[in-house]
C-alpha cells in the first residue's frame, strides 16, 4: 500500500478512534458531573431536612425557657400541675424536673397530637431520668438529642433552671404525625430507621457503611428509579440512634443523559466535516512534498554519498524543517565517520604500544585456536615478529603441561566467562617462561574471539621463591623461640621449686632458733641483762627474716598467678582496709577521705593486695602525726584515669624516688618504721601486670602521694 493511502487510512482511523474516545470520555465526564450535581442537590435537601428537625429543638428550648420561669416562682411541683392544653398549645409530650444530682422531682407526659395523657413505664422513666446524669458533662449547661422511649424516638432538651439547683427536661416524640408534619413542611419524602432494630433494606445498610467511612451525606440509588440521601440522628451522649432517609426522582440524572446524546451527535457531525477537510489538505499539501523528499533521500542512500545535501527553500514549514534536520543528520554522520577513523587510529596505537602482551584468538571454524591479531609486546615476549606470531596457533606457544589445562579454559570461554590463570609458554628458541593471563570471549562483527592479556611473571615467581625461603627461615626462628620459651618455663619451674625448697630449708633452723630464744627469754634462764639483750635481738632478727621469706614467696607468686579480669570497686576495698587498720590501733586519730564508687577493670585479688600495701604504708608512715590524714581518690585530667593514695606522714626526698620500688630497698630507719622492703615492689609488679605504671611524689616531713594507672597510657613513653 502506498504511503499516501496508508497516511489517509491512518488519519481516518485515528480520527474515528479519537471521536469514539472523545464520545466515551464526554459520556463519562458528563455523567459524572450530572451525578455529582444530583448528589449535591440531594445533600442540600438532606441538610434542609436536618435543619428543620434542628429547629424543633429551638422550639423545645423556647418551651423550656417559658416553663422554667414558672418553676422559679412555684418550684419543681409546677411541672406535675401542667394541664393538657399547655402540651397541645406548646407542642411537646414530656416535661420533667430533676435535681442536679439526677433525682426526679416531678414529671408529666401526654400525646399532644391526640390530646390525651400518657403514663410511662418504669424502664421508659429510667431512660428519661438517665439523661439528667449527663448534664455534668455538658460544656454550655444545655443538652439536646434523641432517646428511644416506648420504641419511639423522642427529641429532648435538658436545661438548667437559672438561680436554682434544678434541671428542666422537655421532650417531643418524633412519631408518624411529627414525621408527616416535617415532610409536609419540606415537601420531601422522609422515613426514619431506628438503629436498635434489625434493618433489612440494603440501601440503608450501605449508607451506614458510608457513615462509618466518614461520608457526611451518603447517597444510594433505589430500585424504583429514585435516589436516596441519608442523615444520622444522635442521642445526648453523641451516639447514633436513628437514620433518616429522603427519596427523590432522578430528574437531574435523566436530563444529563439526554444532554449527552445531543453532545455526541454534534461531535460526530462536526468530526465528519473536519475529517474531510483534513484529508483534502493532507493529500494536496503534505503527501506530494513527502514523496519528493523521500525520492531525494533514497537517491543519497543508493549512492552512499553522505556529503550530498537536500535542497531547502525559504518556506519554513515542517517539511522544510525535516529537510534541514536530514542535512544536519548527514553533517553529524560525516563528523562521526571522521571521529570513528580517529578513534580507530588511537586504539590501534594503544594496541600496538601497550607494554603488556595482547592477543586475539579465533573461536569459530577454520580460525579456531589461531592467533588472529597480536601487538608488538606479545610477539617480542615470545621471540617472534608480529607477522610470524600471527601465523601460529595458540597451541604452538604452549608447553605440554599447559595444553592439559588449556581445554578446560576454552570451555569456560565458551560459557562466556573471563579467566585469570598462570601458564607456561614456549619462546621461538624453545625456552619456556611463566605468564599470567586474563582472557575472555568477545564478539567482532558477529564472530566469536578470545581476547587475552598476558604478562611475563618470571620476576614475580623468583620473588615468591625468595619469600618462601624467608618464610622457612622465620619458621625455623619460631621453632627456636619455642624451644627457648620452653626452656624459660622449665627454668621458672625450677626456680619456683628452689624458692619453696630454700624457704622450707630456712624455716626449719629459723623456727628452732626462734623457739630457743623465746624459751630463754620467757623462763628467765639468762640473768645477765646484756646477754638477754643479745638474745632478744636474735629473736627479733629471726622474726624479721621469717617475714622476709613470706614476702619473697608472695612476690614470686604474683608473676605466676593467673590473671582473671573483673569489675572491681576500689572504694569498697579502701574502706574495708581502713576499717581493719583502725581495729589494730583504735587509739590513733586518723582523718580519712575515700572517693565514692571508683570502679576499675582488673584482677580482684591482685588489686586488693595493691590497695592493702599502699594504705598500710600511708597508715604506717603517718603514725608520728597527732592527726593523720589519709586520702584515696581519682584524677580524670590525664588521657587515662590516674588513682592516688596520699598521706601527711614522714614523706621522702624526691632524689630517692627511683629507689622506692626496688626489692629490699627502704628509705627510713627500720627501728622507726617496720617492714620488709617488698610492699612497694609488689605494688609495682601488680600495676605492670595490668598494663599500667606507678610513681610517687613527696617531701620529707610533709607526706607522700603514690599515683598509679591500671591501663596503658598512649602518651607515656
Amino acid at each position: 500500500m502506498p504511503l499516501s493511502k496508508r497516511t489517509l487510512f491512518v488519519v481516518v482511523s485515528t480520527f474515528i478512534a479519537l471521536l469514539f474516545v472523545l464520545a466515551v470520555t464526554s459520556d463519562v465526564i458528563l455523567l459524572k458531573s450530572f451525578t455529582s450535581l444530583e448528589q449535591t442537590v440531594l445533600a442540600g435537601n438532606v441538610q434542609k431536612l436536618s435543619n428543620e428537625i434542628d429547629e424543633t429543638y429551638d422550639e423545645l428550648f423556647a418551651v423550656a425557657e417559658g416553663i422554667a420561669s414558672d418553676v422559679i416562682k412555684q418550684g419543681a411541683s409546677y411541672v406535675s400541675e401542667l394541664d393538657l392544653q399547655s402540651f397541645y398549645t406548646l407542642r411537646f409530650d414530656v416535661a420533667a424536673c430533676f435535681s442536679k444530682s439526677g433525682v426526679l422531682l416531678s414529671s408529666r407526659a401526654a400525646d399532644f397530637h391526640k390530646r390525651r395523657w400518657v403514663v410511662h413505664s418504669e424502664p421508659d422513666i429510667n431512660k428519661i431520668g438517665a439523661v439528667a446524669q449527663l448534664w455534668a458533662k455538658s460544656q454550655n449547661g444545655m443538652l439536646k438529642g434523641m432517646v428511644l422511649v416506648n420504641d419511639v424516638p423522642m427529641q429532648l432538651i435538658l436545661n438548667p433552671v437559672q438561680g436554682t439547683d434544678l434541671l428542666l427536661l422537655i421532650g417531643r416524640y418524633l412519631d408518624s404525625e411529627e414525621l408527616k408534619r416535617v415532610s409536609d413542611l419540606t415537601h420531601i419524602d422522609f422515613k426514619l430507621f431506628l438503629l436498635d432494630r434489625k434493618i433489612e433494606e440494603y440501601n440503608v445498610i450501605g449508607a451506614l457503611e458510608d457513615f462509618g467511612n466518614g461520608v457526611e451525606y451518603p447517597s444510594q440509588v433505589l430500585e424504583n428509579g429514585k435516589i436516596a440521601g441519608y442523615t444520622l440522628f444522635r442521642d445526648l451522649s453523641g451516639k447514633p440512634v436513628a437514620v433518616g432517609r429522603i427519596a427523590e426522582q432522578r430528574l437531574v440524572y435523566e436530563q444529563g443523559k439526554a444532554a449527552i446524546i445531543y453532545v455526541i451527535s454534534a461531535l460526530f457531525l462536526a468530526g465528519g466535516v473536519f475529517c474531510c477537510v483534513v484529508l483534502i489538505f493532507i493529500r494536496k499539501i503534505i503527501l506530494k512534498r513527502l514523496a519528493s523528499l523521500g525520492a531525494t533521500v533514497k537517491d543519497i542512500s543508493v549512492k552512499s554519498d553522505i556529503s550530498s545535501r537536500l535542497p531547502v527553500s525559504h518556506e519554513r514549514d515542517e517539511l522544510e524543517e525535516m529537510a534541514i534536520s536530514i542535512n544536519t543528520m548527514l553533517d553529524s554522520l560525516e563528523s562521526a565517520e571522521t571521529v570513528i577513523r580517529e578513534s580507530e587510529e588511537r586504539y590501534r596505537m594503544l594496541f600496538e604500544r601497550a607494554p603488556d602482551a595482547i592477543i586475539i584468538i579465533g573461536m569459530d571454524g577454520d580460525e579456531n585456536g589461531r592467533i588472529v591479531a597480536a601487538n608488538q609486546a606479545a610477539a617480542a615476549q615470545h621471540g617472534y615478529t608480529v607477522e610470524e606470531f600471527c601465523s601460529l596457533s595458540f597451541f604452538d606457544i604452549n608447553i605440554t603441561d599447559t595444553e592439559k589445562i588449556a581445554v578446560p579454559i576454552f570451555v569456560q570461554f565458551a560459557r562466556g566467562e573471563w579467566v585469570t590463570a598462570e601458564l607456561w609458554h614456549r619462546k621461538k628458541d624453545g625456552s619456556r617462561f611463566p605468564v599470567e593471563i586474563h582472557a575472555g570471549p568477545i564478539k567482532i562483527r558477529g564472530c566469536n574471539y578470545t581476547l587475552g592479556f598476558e604478562r611475563d611473571i618470571t620476576s614475580r615467581m623468583l620473588a615468591e621463591e625468595a619469600d618462601n625461603i624467608y618464610m622457612d627461615h622465620i619458621a625455623q626462628l619460631n621453632r627456636e623461640l619455642t624451644l627457648g620459651t620452653d626452656a624459660l618455663a622449665a627454668a621458672n619451674a625450677e626456680l619456683e621449686a628452689f624458692n619453696f625448697s630454700v624457704s622450707h630449708d630456712m624455716r626449719g633452723p629459723l623456727a628452732r632458733i626462734l623457739g630457743y630464744c623465746q624459751i630463754l627469754l620467757e623462763e628467765g634462764m639468762v640473768p645477765d641483762p646484756q646477754t638477754k639483750l643479745y638474745i632478744s635481738r636474735i629473736h627479733d632478727s629471726g622474726v624479721w627474716l621469717n617475714e622476709m621469706i613470706d614476702a619473697m614467696l608472695r612476690l614470686a607468686q604474683l608473676t605466676r598467678a593467673e590473671f582473671v579480669p573483673d569489675s572491681v570497686n576500689l572504694s569498697h576495698i579502701a574502706g574495708m582496709v581502713i576499717r581493719e587498720l583502725v581495729l589494730t590501733e583504735p587509739e590513733r586519730k586518723v582523718q580519712t577521705c575515700i572517693a565514692d564508687d571508683v570502679v576499675v577493670s582488673g584482677d580482684p585479688r591482685l588489686l586488693k593486695i595493691l590497695m592493702t600495701n599502699l594504705l598500710d604504708n600511708a597508715w604506717k608512715y603517718s603514725s608520728c602525726q597527732s592527726l593523720a590524714q589519709i586520702e584515696f581518690g581519682i584524677s580524670q585530667s590525664e588521657p587515662v584515669p590516674v588513682y592516688f593514695v596520699r598521706d601527711n606522714g614522714a614523706g621522702f626526698n624526691m632524689r630517692d624516688a627511683d629507689k622506692l620500688f626496688r626489692v629490699f630497698t627502704r628509705l627510713h630507719d627500720p627501728a622507726q618504721f617496720s617492714g620488709t622492703g617488698l610492699g612497694l615492689a609488689t605494688v609495682h609488679r601488680i600495676t605492670k601486670r595490668h598494663g599500667g605504671r606507678i610513681w610517687a611524689e613527696g617531701e620529707t616531713g610533709r607526706g607522700a602521694t603514690f599515683f598509679f594507672t591500671l591501663q596503658p597510657d598512649p602518651t607515656f613513653d
